[in-house]
């Protein structure tokens, strides 16, 4: 009998950070949930002092109400408000993103996507290889399915679509010595890639900048830059300046904006979607599907194969996404819990 080999496409959001920073118990020390929480913990990389999210640093934001002791439902919705006016504002006749502007939630989105940056250095300082090792060690459902599918010969290739800033899952990969390529940063050919088109850490420009000389800048000159303007850096620190913003915040439309880096990664995740073929696997996993999200998420949905097979991992089984999923794709199982991947492709 002929063997099908398989290609496996598993695509991320946030929920996948917030599994594994519950699975190795720091929860209290990394809140991916209410991204201002934390906030006087991150340094300013000018002077290495704690204080980034403050009236000192972010003006605008602490303007709008962000605080480090905000409830996660108000801190959702100012960040909800602030990206929605730079969504409309980029894709504007005369886009007040492009400029000095004075307004309060322009501005406070410059200061938005340069903290987050910052705060994930932070998150990423916080948790060791110690920490990682332990969810390896402590079968979590994630590594366990990362080495099933790097050990099954039947699996060709795995892509991973990423969609979350933190670099955890490069680093458990790194620890749990599976070899993987970042797709248009190396040209050497792996078994697992991972595609990131809404930026990350360890993005950064080439040139690096003195950072005494750090500040946030209130124009779009910092937001464009190619490919081939930017390195991979795992080694992330507060020392490394980079001059092109390298990621594009949450709840934005990267469609909406001129980022060429994120164009060609996103016309990069369509390539890869658009050759997988009947019985080849699709696992979302810790996806919010959120209304301004959606339409990135309907472009893969919408480019793959109907027959493919298709797994959620999300602890709500009731979700819009499922409903959506369900209504395109015969072939759909729902997970609720990570821990049931360890028992696939072995």
């Amino acid at each position: 009998m002929n063997i099908i080999k398989k290609d496996i496409l598993i695509v991320l959001g946030n929920g996948f950070s917030i599994d594994l920073v519950k699975h190795i118990n720091k929860e209290t020390d990394i809140n991916l949930s209410n991204l201002f929480r934390n906030g006087d913990k991150v340094l300013w990389p000018a002077n290495d002092e704690p204080g980034f999210l403050s009236q000192y640093h972010c003006p605008e934001l602490w303007k709008l109400g962000a605080r480090p002791n905000i409830e996660k439902g108000k801190a959702a919705k100012l960040i909800d408000d602030i990206i929605t006016c730079a969504n409309v504002s980029a894709s504007s006749e005369h886009p007040s993103i492009n400029s000095e502007s004075t307004n309060v939630y322009i501005r406070a989105y410059h200061e938005l996507v340069i903290y987050l940056k910052y705060l994930f250095i932070y998150y990423n300082k916080e948790i060791t290889d110690d920490d990682l090792r332990k969810a390896i060690d402590t079968n979590w459902g994630w590594t366990n399915l990362f080495q099933n599918l790097n050990d099954n010969p039947d699996v060709q290739s795995v892509t991973i679509v990423t969609y979350n800033y933190d670099i955890f899952l490069e680093r458990v990969l790194d620890l749990m010595g599976i070899k993987y390529q970042m797709v248009e940063f190396e040209c050497k050919e792996q078994k697992f890639c991972i595609i990131k088109p809404h930026g990350s850490i360890s993005f950064r420009s080439k040139k690096e900048y003195d950072k005494e000389s750090f500040s946030i800048k209130y124009n779009r000159d910092s937001l464009g830059g190619s490919i081939s303007d930017l390195v991979i850096d795992k080694e992330v620190d507060f020392n490394k300046i980079s001059n092109i913003n390298t990621m594009v915040p949450p709840s934005g439309e990267s469609g909406r904006y001129k980022l060429v880096w994120s164009n060609v990664l996103r016309s990069k995740v369509i390539q890869c979607v658009e050759v997988l073929k009947e019985d080849d696997d699709v696992i979302f996993g810790g996806l919010s599907y959120c209304n301004v999200d959606r339409a990135e998420i309907d472009g893969i949905i919408t480019a793959l194969n109907a027959d493919v097979n298709i797994k959620i991992v999300n602890p709500d089984t009731n979700n819009t996404f499922g409903a959506v999923i369900s209504s395109v794709f015969e072939h759909y199982i729902h997970y609720i819990e990570s821990s049931t991947l360890g028992g696939l492709y072995k």
